[in-house]
């Protein structure tokens, strides 16, 4: 019976430890997990993204892509 009571009184003595650790711990982390938060930088990740393949495109269309004799070219006057 009293090694019960003793593990039953170390676990609870643990938890109260344990609360108060997380209570300290804490400094406003939550609200960086909220819903809205992770809303905002999934938005925000979309419009770069956007940004990205639309600039990535306009260079294709616009011909600013390099073909296979002009990387040549490069390439041979950066080898002399």
């Amino acid at each position: 019976m009293r090694k019960r009571f003793f593990w039953f009184l170390l676990g609870a003595a643990a938890a109260v430890f344990g609360i108060n650790y997380m209570k300290k711990k804490d400094d406003g982390k939550t609200e960086m997990f909220s819903s809205e938060n992770i809303a905002d930088t999934l938005t925000d990740m979309a419009a770069s993204l956007k940004d990205y393949v639309v600039g990535l495109w306009q260079g294709v269309t616009t011909g600013e892509s390099l073909d296979d004799e002009e990387l040549s070219k490069i390439f041979d006057n950066s080898q002399n």
